[in-house]
């Protein structure tokens, strides 16, 4: 579905379709659930799907039981990747506004530039570096000044846990070459709901009521299924670091969202942290195709 697609437009994808997670999951909250209970119904919701869309075909079927023998891996993934996203992001957005929580939450992926230059062989150029510490200095700035936001410390602390381990699933995505498709996603998300199980069962297991099973619907198919997939395609092909910085462009999305349903906003300070943010991205984007390519290698 995506042969046509190059990595960085995966990666733009991936970007949209997340930021729809901040209004969701804030319409969510509005409708009784809690953070728990989305964390885990959207990643078993999609669970469910992937795996009824791999049983319905022998090939995905076949591909997705062979790769049972990588299930340390997966596991490994899915708690990164799933568990500390999901469960801490989401409770981040009962804390702070929807764009102060995206920005961060993306923002701390500049650790997968570090770690993609020392361990999988990709340049840090120096457009590279200055996107990383753009976005450093409008993460310093936002933390500084928008503690005035009620449980702002909160809101901060667990975007940034869950946007650690997201970085470090891009890393290790990479690292561990898992590929890309459908019968990866069963797995992944088969373990992510294994993982989120455990705190939605310490509150008191729950179901869904109501109109809420809509906005869990939506949050099923754009930002997990569809977020995840493109996502790690863009990963199979391109640099873990470019799709790290080009998805940090998912609180713009999830920003302008935010205003147009909630009327969230960030203060004058924060608007300026968001702006190093957002020319770390550009940077990264105009970065020549030539620096650092050599990301092949690692490609399944």
């Amino acid at each position: 579905m995506t042969a046509g697609f190059g990595p960085e437009v995966c990666a733009l994808v991936a970007a949209v379709l997340n930021g729809t997670i901040g209004v969701l999951t804030r319409t969510g909250f509005d409708q009784g659930a809690t953070p728990a209970l989305i964390a885990f119904w959207k990643c078993f919701g999609a669970f469910v799907v992937v795996s009824l869309l791999c049983a319905c075909r022998h090939e995905l079927g076949t591909q997705t039981v062979r790769l049972a023998r990588r299930w340390p891996q997966f596991a490994c993934l899915a708690f990164l990747g799933i568990f500390s996203l999901y469960y801490f992001e989401t409770t981040a957005f009962s804390h702070a506004s929807i764009p102060l929580v995206s920005f961060l939450t993306y923002a701390a992926g500049g650790a997968t530039l570090a770690l993609s230059g020392r361990f999988l062989g990709e340049t840090t150029t120096r457009r590279k570096a200055a996107a990383f510490l753009a976005i450093v200095l409008g993460v310093g700035v936002m933390g500084l000044f928008e503690s005035g936001i009620d449980g702002s410390t909160a809101g901060i602390a667990l975007a940034l846990a869950g946007g650690c381990g997201y970085a470090l699933f891009i890393f290790l995505a990479k690292w561990f070459r898992i590929g890309s498709g459908l019968p990866q996603l069963v797995w992944l998300f088969g373990f992510g709901s294994a993982f989120l199980s455990i705190p939605l069962m310490r509150e008191g297991f729950a179901m869904p009521s109501g109109v809420a099973w809509i906005t869990l619907c939506a949050l099923v198919l754009l930002p997990t299924i569809g977020g995840f997939y493109f996502t790690t395609r863009a990963v199979e092909s391109g640099q873990a670091s470019k799709v790290q910085i080009i998805e940090t462009s998912d609180p713009l999305f999830a920003t302008l969202f935010g205003f147009a349903l909630f009327g969230d906003r960030l203060s004058q300070e924060g608007m300026l942290g968001a702006g190093f943010i957002a020319i770390g991205l550009v940077i990264a984007v105009w970065d020549r195709p030539g620096d650092g390519a050599t990301s092949a290698r690692y490609d399944v």
